[in-house]
């Protein structure tokens, strides 16, 4: 293919009527134009040919199939303005709708602010004159704001009603593959996380699936804590030299790499890969490098930590999506925000995780939101209950990193402390995360050099149901109302062992045997104080 070819940014093909032929010169002249920079372009031509209205629907599907992972490869600013261009051409009222879901699913994601007015433009458009692509194209832009708004259980409903095995969407199947998979990591189910992304029965050749759900796998392992195999797969993906990794692909991989360096210690590795990504960047192209900011803002030792948490909570407002695969990032903005005294960058994190949890309402996004609210408040409580609600979930980092922050809590006793540590290093140790262990290391050696507490002599001892922790209070007043234990670790998110646990120590701090005598105290309790 000329220069001049592409110069015209016209497909030069038109001599051929075979649509096959035709297809893939039309597909490498568009693709040649990507790599060169002119993805507008690429658009561009590849509207044309459907403007053209040339051979048969399943031509015609075909080309929107290309041009939307085209549109999915680029750079958000470069697709938006891509597909302006493309809706101005003579397109018939099918292929508008699908434009205009490609459209509206390229707005949510980012969090534009016209993402929803957009969605109804294109619903609007579907119900007058739509297809079944058009159809799949809004559905994912319905999922993809509903993940930027927090709603993983929307996206979930949406997603589901999609066949990406079904022979018409074959072109959208990587798509509607690696958003499921965002909803399953985003959930805690990375067994079916696992699972989607080793399966590639529904990838269409020259689609862009691999490098995707190549990522999305890194970032399974990073959550679950298979930190060597994550960091092993991401400099594989990111030195493979694919055309077909986009801009969010490169991003997320070399948060992967940044994010297990840091945890085994390696800083300046980590530091080398981050400097080369941290430039200034507009939105909408920031929210690609959410993620790495997110990695980015634990070492001060990089260029103004405070500038790049602050990028980094703006993006986050208009879409939570970067917070959704990893569950610790959400908890490392608060504690970075609260290192550097800027209280009101930690507030919004926490509200934004605390919205999360509302409307996402399982065990990992509870103990999450815990886990923000008990380092904005310095509340201890708070954080018990994220380390137990953590223990019921696979992501050990976050339990790990929860379990050195209520080490790190200045209102727990040494000795609680100390357990807390002890336990956060040797979990560390097991998930390959030598550079954390050394830091709690050192959080036990600072608590067995601390005095234990003892009471005063002026001070009364505590009894009865005073003497119980705000945990075991919880526990006591769910099992005093005739729950069971089963049922108490469900209401409390917590898991059945650590009800079990706390139950032991209610009955030895109140001298008593058994669940009658139990609600015999708290009874009087509730009487006497009114």
């Amino acid at each position: 293919m000329s220069e001049s070819s592409l110069d015209a940014g016209t497909f030069p093909a038109n001599d051929l009527t075979d649509a096959e032929q035709r297809r893939r010169a039309l597909f490498a002249a568009a693709d040649q134009l990507r790599l060169a920079g002119r993805g507008t372009e690429a658009l561009r031509v590849l509207a044309a040919e459907v403007a053209g209205h040339r051979h048969d629907e399943r031509h015609r599907a075909q080309v929107l199939g290309h041009l939307a992972q085209i549109a999915a490869r680029e750079r958000p600013s470069v697709a938006l303005a891509g597909l302006w261009e493309a809706l101005d051409q003579g397109l018939d009222d099918r292929s508008r709708s699908t434009l205009l879901a490609v459209v509206a699913a390229v707005a949510a994601r980012t969090g534009h602010p016209d993402a929803d007015a957009l969605l109804r433009d294109a619903g609007t458009a579907h119900a007058a004159a739509g297809d079944h692509s058009s159809a799949r194209h809004l559905a994912l832009g319905r999922a993809a704001r509903s993940l930027s708004h927090g709603d993983l259980p929307g996206a979930d409903a949406v997603l589901a009603a999609l066949d990406p095995g079904a022979w018409v969407a074959r072109p959208d199947a990587p798509a509607i593959r690696a958003e499921r998979v965002l909803v399953h990591l985003g959930l805690g189910r990375y067994q079916d996380a696992r699972s989607a992304t080793a399966s590639d029965e529904t990838t269409s050749p020259g689609a862009p699936v691999s490098g995707r759900l190549a990522a999305l796998d890194c970032l399974r392992m990073v959550a679950v804590g298979e930190l060597p195999e994550a960091g092993a797969l991401a400099v594989t993906a990111l030195g493979s030299g694919s055309t077909d990794l986009s801009p969010e692909v490169r991003a997320l991989l070399i948060a992967v790499i940044a994010e297990v360096g840091y945890r085994r210690g390696e800083h300046d590795a980590a530091r080398a890969v981050l400097r080369a990504c941290l430039r200034e960047r507009r939105w909408p192209d920031s929210t690609t490098w959410t993620p790495a900011f997110c990695v980015a803002v634990r070492d001060p030792a990089l260029s103004e930590p405070a500038r790049l948490l602050d990028r980094a909570v703006s993006d986050l407002h208009r879409s939570v999506r970067s917070l959704l695969p990893v569950p610790h990032f959400g908890p490392r903005l608060v504690r970075a925000a609260m290192a550097v005294g800027d209280t009101q960058a930690a507030r919004r994190v926490t509200e934004l995780v605390e919205l999360v949890a509302t409307r996402t309402p399982v065990p990992l996004w509870h103990a999450l939101a815990a886990q923000t609210r008990g380092l904005l408040d310095r509340d201890a409580d708070a954080l018990r209950s994220a380390v137990d609600g953590l223990r019921t979930t696979a992501a050990r980092p976050a339990l790990a990193d929860a379990l050195l922050d209520l080490a790190n809590s200045p209102r727990l006793c040494p000795t609680e402390a100390w357990d807390a540590a002890h336990e956060a290093a040797a979990l560390y140790a097991r998930i390959g995360a030598p550079g954390d262990q050394a830091t709690a290391d050192r959080r036990c050696v600072e608590l067995a050099a601390t005095p234990r507490h003892r009471p005063s002599t002026d001070e009364p001892p505590r009894t009865g149901i005073g003497a119980l922790t705000p945990a075991e209070e919880r526990v006591a007043e769910v099992l005093a109302a005739g729950a069971t234990k089963k049922e108490a670790a469900g209401t409390l998110f917590v898991s059945f062992h650590t009800v079990d646990t706390q139950l032991r120590s209610i009955y030895h701090k109140l001298g008593i045997h058994n669940r009658m005598q139990l609600v015999r105290a708290w009874d009087r309790y509730k009487a006497r104080i009114g």
